[in-house]
């Protein structure tokens, strides 16, 4: 599939002008939980909860947003507030 394809497909753009996916759950997840396209996935995919990012601190809000969906991202938040306190 030629990524405009995908692109008209599968996402949208949102609010802060980013292409998301226009359905959750991801459409190419399978019942058994795992992706249907695992070895092509997007590179948003591969990166995400984009927690490992060299300029983790400039994607906060997106961060934020992902806490309520990403077990991974709320994890590592909550960390981060622990050690604020500290």
């Amino acid at each position: 599939m030629k990524p405009g394809e995908f692109i008209d497909t599968y996402l949208r753009l949102d609010e802060e002008n980013d292409y998301v996916l226009q359905q959750v759950p991801c459409p190419f997840l399978g019942d058994d939980n795992y992706c249907g396209i695992y070895d092509q996935r997007p590179k948003a995919c591969r990166e995400y909860p984009h927690t490992d990012r060299k300029d983790f601190h400039k994607i906060s809000s997106l961060t934020i947003r992902n806490t309520a969906i990403c077990p991974a991202a709320y994890n590592i938040v909550e960390e981060m507030k622990k050690r604020l306190k500290s």
